[in-house]
């Protein structure tokens, strides 16, 4: 399975959202990054920028198409 090109992008978190995200991470197994990307697919459908895509999984971090 192929993988698409990424890019990269930082962002400053407030140390209470840092954690939770951390904690969150923990917990679901699932790495800080795919949340993060999963959360900025979610605002870019809230925004009408992108349409919303079926996944087998939230955290599914295969090449479909989104």
């Amino acid at each position: 399975m192929g993988r698409t090109k990424r890019s990269v992008e930082n962002a400053y978190l407030d140390p209470d959202k840092h954690a939770l995200l951390k904690q969150l991470a923990r917990q679901t197994r699932i790495p800080r990054s795919v949340l993060v990307r999963e959360a900025i697919d979610d605002l870019l459908v809230k925004h009408g920028l992108l349409r919303p895509t079926k996944r087998k999984f939230p955290h599914d971090d295969s090449t479909e198409t989104r």
